[in-house]
């Protein structure tokens, strides 16, 4: 086994990891209806890459809309 089978298995192997944890993520949220979540998911293991990186934005970007605006602190 060669040092290039080893690296492209390692990230292999890391890009399944985040898929699945993604997909747990989008069906642990509330923000989506089930319809949605299993699209998502769809999209998360169909498109691997793309559908992956697509999805954890629009989950980074609803989760930011839902979370109270911080107040700034005066000096």
């Amino acid at each position: 086994m060669s040092s290039f089978d080893i690296i492209i298995g390692g990230v292999l192997v890391a890009l399944a990891s985040f898929q699945i944890w993604l997909t747990v993520r989008v069906f642990r949220s509330r923000l989506f209806e089930r319809k949605q979540k299993i699209m998502q998911a769809q999209l998360i293991w169909l498109l691997p890459i793309i559908g992956a990186g697509l999805v954890f934005t629009i989950l980074q970007e609803e989760e930011r809309s839902q979370k109270p605006p911080t107040s700034q602190l005066k000096a």
